[in-house]
């Protein structure tokens, strides 16, 4: 009896307004039919690996852990950078994408890779292999034959785990009076999640004050803190802890980034309000 097909998780910077998409589901209905396949998101802004790299570590604790993690977002896509699928040690999830970054804070999530290979399987790739379009040709079909129940080791010759590219998690440093810390990510409301938490305003002694100030691009705004968006005046910065534990950066009915003048990756830095 064969096993059940597995689902498929697909993150992309395709967006919709294409057929990339479209196709690349069609490829993995062709092969794997029975499998269900969760967009998790095609909005990535084109060719940030980064971004996408946080999104897929934002949502790696909440997806099935038998489903095939396809994940493209490729600005490097006809380079020498590899197309790999790699299993992860702490619940053997299966990821697919470049070797760029892109995957590795998912599996930092899930204490580290235990096994990578380069897909390569002429069984599996999609020939001829354009040189553009890597999520079509390469990546939906080796996610497809992996949730049909391929083996990793069938998709291609072994990869080296330590040769692997892997970004880290931007860090907040502490020091009293004053937390320092970059933009990560700006939403579609406008919202800035920043690299730091709860426990760094703590460690700069700034965890009880109810009035804080951001400071970036050399301007200053003061906001309050507040635990939901709910407790911000209309109109009014807020600094809240997101879903995900990270300290954001909000307004309430508009963008705090507008008002701000920050972006992702900007340096800012938390510090008491001036009016406190």
């Amino acid at each position: 009896m064969s096993p059940e097909p597995r689902p498929i998780v697909f993150l992309s910077d395709y967006g919709l307004e294409d057929d990339f998409v479209g196709i690349c589901h069609a490829v993995m209905a062709r092969i794997s039919p029975q499998s269900s396949v969760i967009d998790l998101s095609h909005a990535v802004p084109p060719q940030d690996v980064v971004r996408g790299a946080l999104v897929l570590h934002r949502a790696i604790p909440f997806l099935p852990t038998d489903a095939v993690v396809l994940a493209v977002v490729d600005p490097g896509v006809g380079t020498p950078r590899l197309p790999v699928a790699v299993q992860t040690i702490r619940h053997g999830r299966l990821l697919i994408g470049p070797d760029n970054g892109l995957l590795s804070l998912a599996w930092l999530l899930d204490q580290g890779v235990a096994a990578a290979v380069k897909i390569a399987s002429p069984s599996v790739l999609l020939e001829p292999v354009s040189t553009t379009f890597h999520g079509r040709d390469i990546f939906a079909p080796a996610a497809a034959h992996l949730a049909r129940g391929m083996a990793l080791k069938d998709l291609g010759p072994p990869v080296d785990p330590a040769s692997l590219v892997s970004l880290s998690l931007p860090t907040a440093r502490a020091e009293p009076g004053r937390v320092s810390a970059e933009v990560l990510a700006v939403d579609r409301f406008g919202n800035l999640q920043l690299s730091a938490r709860v426990d760094d305003l703590r460690a700069a002694g700034m965890a009880d004050l109810q009035r804080l100030e951001v400071v970036g691009r050399d301007r200053r705004t003061d906001m309050r803190r507040a635990a939901t968006f709910g407790d911000v005046p209309e109109g009014a910065l807020g600094l809240i802890v997101d879903s995900s534990g990270w300290l954001s950066v909000v307004l309430n009915r508009g963008s705090a980034a507008e008002v701000t003048g920050l972006a992702a990756g900007d340096a800012v830095a938390l510090r008491a309000s001036a009016s406190t």
